[in-house]
């Protein structure tokens, strides 16, 4: 089972500013949507609030500590654990983690891939993708994008691979 982060992130890490994405790029959504259609994807409470509904063509499953909290149309789960073996029960192949930055920070050692998209710009925002370590993951695919009259910013779609051993 592939565990993957997904994420968008600017050249300082800035994933999100307020509950919202800082930019808009649409051919990140569609990169986006392509990749994660057809698998789960697992997400922290607020970023489920902040998409506002789950996410057409994939099971959604919101990570949260509140044991009363409802998502319709989604599977709630007590930890990022949890959910990983909640999701790879029906989808063994590829599981992707969706943000925002407590959820990433957890599911990190326990991934063996990140698709980044590295927007080149430092952007102001209050929730931050963790430091990769370069011993760790290993560039495997990258496409550039340039700034463009859709596209405020340019932009790298990066596959990383881990390159350790994944802890038992």
């Amino acid at each position: 089972m592939n565990v993957s982060l997904i994420v968008a992130a600017s050249e300082n890490n800035v994933i999100g500013k307020d509950n919202a994405i800082p930019w808009h790029l649409p051919d990140d959504l569609k990169f986006f949507r392509a990749k994660t259609e057809g698998h789960p994807v697992i997400m922290g409470r607020k970023c489920y609030e902040s998409i506002g509904k789950p996410l057409p063509n994939r099971e959604n499953i919101v990570v949260t500590h509140r044991q009363d909290y409802h998502a319709p149309g989604c599977e709630v789960s007590p930890s990022v654990e949890e959910a990983i073996l909640y999701a790879g029960r029906n989808h063994p192949e590829e599981i992707f983690v969706i943000g925002g930055g407590e959820i990433y920070r957890q599911a990190l050692p326990v991934a063996n891939r990140i698709y980044m998209t590295r927007v080149h710009a430092d952007i102001l925002g209050n929730v931050l993708f963790p430091e990769i370590d370069p011993e760790v993951w290993k560039v495997t695919e990258k496409r550039e994008h340039p700034k463009d009259a859709k596209h405020a910013h340019a932009f790298t779609f990066l596959t990383l691979e881990r390159t350790d051993e994944l802890p038992v």
